[in-house]
């Protein structure tokens, strides 16, 4: 039941990406409304805001996520959970040619006036996938060894939290758009997903096949 679960949630957030992708494939008028209400919300610019936000995107971005992966894979590695570090290295690995290969698809340029550099293509987000990627594997990960449901709910609230302002830094810098990374989050979940159902019913194959 779990799994089709997943299957559907997967699905759907992938269904939901697919509608920001063809609005902005098709330069829509909701998606320009959407991007100037969420640049308005995370108004005003001030120099303590900026810095926060220049922090937490710099803690959310791939690069600095790429080696953390590789130190969760050694830990799962020695813990002799191998089939879970695999897996946690391909959702990562797999996931960023998956970005890449949208983000060269649609060509979007990224905003003007940017508060900090940032090189490439703007859709989706890559700071908000892979921080959501990386953090809801890891909230999986930790998940069975949190006994209290205060413990599990804590790490859910913490996680969301995390993810959403590593998504506002991006707007507020100007590096992306909201439409972006609002994107980069349901490619992310529903990357996530299908991934963790498939690492599920591969791990019960190999269970009956023991």
């Amino acid at each position: 039941m779990k799994k089709q679960q997943n299957v559907l949630m997967g699905t759907g957030c992938w269904l939901v990406f697919a509608v920001f992708l063809w609005g902005v494939w098709q330069n829509a008028g909701w998606v320009h409304r959407l991007d100037r209400f969420g640049y308005r919300l995370l108004q005003p610019t001030t120099p303590l805001r900026t810095h926060f936000f220049t922090v937490v995107t710099h803690l959310g971005d791939p690069i600095l996520l790429l080696p953390l992966s590789l130190v969760v894979l050694a830990i799962c590695w020695w813990r002799h959970q191998r089939g879970r570090g695999l897996w946690f290295a391909g959702l990562e690995l797999g996931g960023y040619c998956l970005v890449i290969a949208v983000k060269y698809t649609i060509l979007r340029p990224r905003p003007d006036h940017k508060l900090i550099p940032a090189n490439g293509f703007s859709f989706p987000s890559g700071h908000t996938f892979a921080t959501t990627v990386f953090f809801l594997a890891i909230l999986s990960l930790l998940l069975p060894h949190l006994k209290q449901r205060w413990q599990r709910v804590t790490g859910g609230i913490l996680t969301a939290v995390w993810i959403l302002l590593v998504m506002a830094s991006r707007v507020y810098l100007r590096n992306h758009f909201t439409s972006d990374v609002l994107a980069g989050l349901f490619l992310g979940t529903g990357w996530w997903l299908l991934a963790t159902t498939a690492l599920e019913h591969a791990t019960h194959r190999h269970q009956i096949g023991g």
